[in-house]
């Protein structure tokens, strides 16, 4: 009876282990031929980031150059309103708020999981409970030769600080790609040892923009020293001008925003986070 629990746990167990290794190889293969960064971040990512690793290029207004990049039938740029326009092509001339609402059954990990992220100054979103915080942006294109070997279009490095403690919020590597005629939006998070990359299709949200993975290669992957592996996870942005009676949410941060975005980020189909960014204009860059 003893020797016959032993061979049943072990079949549990391989059965288990061929089901995990079969979901790993999957989510391997549909990583492959997504243009992916090749930065990882270390122990400690934080504002100073592209300083240590010498990839600080040129300093630029924007993610991007031009919102224009993303024409396409059925995306016209010049239909964008031209606040939101704004916030894509002169981003460091907007002072952004930034609140988080985590949902259940996620919230608990994200309590524990926020201690990781301050420390490390990466994904440095408010906590659950946590008040709104008010970042600032700066954006440099990305220096050689770390842009050449990039596999991306024109990568740009966007560094958001919170204004009160000057800890990094979100460092990332913002670029593009092409695939069959149309752009993509190519972000990379660096993680020790590892970087989050999502992919998202640019259209349109009445007089803003949508952003979603819920497209030819678009979804959030994990890039490591052993490959690139696609996550059971999806997330959506909506962009919209102030006042704009379909903007995603009613600006209560008091900060005369002139965007409204929000951010929703779902794992293995259940909510995990909303994120709601009022884009106050400092400047008319």
């Amino acid at each position: 009876m003893f020797g016959d629990s032993i061979r049943t746990a072990a079949l549990g167990l391989g059965v288990v282990g061929l089901a995990v290794g079969g979901a790993l190889g999957l989510a391997r293969r549909r990583a492959r031929g997504v243009p992916l960064s090749p930065l990882h971040g270390d122990g400690y990512v934080g504002p100073t980031w592209p300083e240590r690793t010498g990839l600080r290029g040129d300093r630029v207004s924007g993610e991007m150059d031009s919102l224009a990049d993303y024409a396409r039938p059925g995306f016209d740029p010049d239909a964008v309103h031209p606040d939101v326009r704004a916030l894509y092509e002169r981003t460091a001339s907007f002072e952004m708020t930034v609140a988080a609402e985590w949902h259940r059954p996620y919230a608990l990990g994200a309590r524990l999981a926020s201690r990781w992220t301050s420390r490390v100054e990466q994904l440095n979103l408010p906590g659950p409970g946590g008040d709104a915080k008010r970042v600032s942006s700066e954006l440099f294109a990305l220096a050689e030769p770390a842009a050449s070997a990039d596999p991306r279009d024109d990568p740009r490095l966007w560094v958001r600080t919170d204004d009160d403690t000057g800890e990094a919020v979100f460092v990332a590597v913002y670029a593009s790609y092409v695939d069959g005629g149309e752009r993509f939006v190519d972000i990379a998070v660096p993680l020790p040892g590892a970087n989050l990359s999502t992919v998202l299709r640019m259209g349109h949200d009445g007089a803003g923009v949508a952003l979603t993975t819920d497209c030819p290669d678009g979804g959030l992957y994990l890039h490591t020293g052993a490959g690139a592996f696609r996550l059971p996870a999806a997330q959506r942005f909506r962009v919209s001008p102030a006042g704009d009676p379909d903007a995603p949410f009613s600006d209560d941060f008091g900060n005369d925003a002139d965007v409204l975005a929000e951010q929703r980020i779902s794992l293995f189909g259940l909510p995990l986070v909303t994120v709601r960014y009022a884009a106050a204009r400092t400047s008319q860059e």
